[in-house]
């Protein structure tokens, strides 16, 4: 996808919000323990969570990044803030993120507000929140943080980097089009790279809808990106089918780049979840943008049946799949069940492959081998 292709790697190279970046990097240079965190305020596709990732290219550190929503209750938010160390494995400073705050509350959440309102002043590390708009239960975090209102970017430097990311994909699109996309985008530089994207090639989408076979095996031998996303949006199953066997197909062909597809899978997951809680469907075109990148050119079998592989456990590794466990949990969201059956044996492949670092799992493995040899 072009808008993750061109996300920006540093926070001074980004569009817009000039004073805003500045006062994030002095805010990083001065912070303390006990300093107050920031909480970033704005419009969603603005910039606010590649700002904060940029950190970590423009001064070497770890931003350790949640999805507020998705760990807000007290319970999740506990475990995985309780024991934070200020220092990674790796030496770099650890900075939390947390976004999508705006989104943790519900009656039967409200611990989740509550653990951020007594840990936050403790913390041993720099906290940012990021949040679409300002919510009734968030008053006290505003109260004891340094907001800063995020803006949208200016319709002119949209258009300069649109142009520029036209002139780099060899991409002829009319100046009109170029405007009119940044008209519909209204700020949203994430959407408007997406429509730009799709405006790459001429396809007229038709009142037509696909079932579930037709729409995915069209998209992955679709001669485009945008020919593989009308599949997508015109599948006429609910969201959540659509999740689901996406990852039946994805698992199944288990491409060469399963590690990056099944990335954009789990952010399709993250705006479902969104969706489901807030009723914002206008999400829906950010969550097809993602299925699509997942599924599009894999050139494999389609395949709508989750079928677990087999988790061998021995006794002297069930310990560590109870930790690896927890872990992925962390950052993925799909339930238990679903990780054991299938996320965990696409991270033993990935360990063998070398494309994850995982020095016990690897010496496990190898010691496995050689038992059964």
């Amino acid at each position: 996808m072009w808008a993750e292709k061109y996300r920006p790697r540093s926070i001074f190279q980004m569009l817009g919000n000039e004073e805003n970046r500045a006062l994030i990097v002095k805010w990083l240079k001065n912070w303390k323990k006990g300093s107050k965190p920031l909480l970033i305020v704005g419009p969603p596709g603005t910039g606010k969570t590649t700002a904060v990732r940029a950190l970590s290219n423009d001064f070497n550190v770890y931003v350790m990044e949640l999805n507020a929503s998705d760990v807000r209750t007290r319970e999740k938010l506990e475990a995985a803030l309780g024991h934070i160390s200020p220092v990674n494995l790796y030496g770099q400073r650890v900075i939390v993120f947390l976004d999508e705050v705006d989104g943790m509350y519900s009656k039967g959440d409200a611990g989740g507000i509550s653990f951020l309102e007594e840990w936050i002043p403790k913390a041993n590390v720099p906290v940012i929140m990021a949040s679409n708009t300002m919510k009734d239960f968030m008053k006290n975090l505003e109260k004891m943080s340094e907001v800063i209102k995020w803006k949208r970017v200016p319709g002119r430097e949209m258009f300069m980097w649109l142009k520029n990311i036209a002139l780099k994909e060899n991409v002829n699109v009319n100046d009109d089009v170029i405007k009119n996309i940044i008209y519909e985008s209204e700020g949203d530089i994430r959407y408007a790279i997406n429509q730009l994207q799709a405006a790459q090639e001429n396809i007229v989408f038709k009142d037509v809808k696909y079932t579930a076979e037709e729409a995915v095996k069209g998209a992955m031998y679709a001669r485009s990106f945008q020919e593989a996303f009308t599949y997508i949006a015109n599948w006429q199953d609910d969201p959540e089918t659509k999740l689901k066997i996406t990852a039946a197909t994805l698992f199944y062909n288990q491409p060469i780049d399963i590690d990056q597809r099944a990335r954009w899978l789990s952010e399709a997951d993250i705006i479902l979840g969104r969706i489901t809680r807030t009723q914002e469907w206008r999400l829906l075109r950010y969550f097809n943008m993602f299925i699509t990148s997942a599924i599009y050119n894999v050139r494999g079998n389609f395949n709508q049946y989750l079928i677990p592989f087999t988790v061998v456990q021995e006794s002297d590794r069930r310990e560590y799949y109870r930790k690896l466990l927890e872990e992925l949990k962390k950052s993925l969201h799909f339930d238990n069940g679903f990780i054991i059956a299938y996320v965990i044996p696409l991270y033993e492949m990935l360990v063998k492959a070398g494309k994850i670092k995982d020095l016990v799992l690897q010496a496990s493995l190898q010691e496995k081998g050689r038992t059964k040899t």
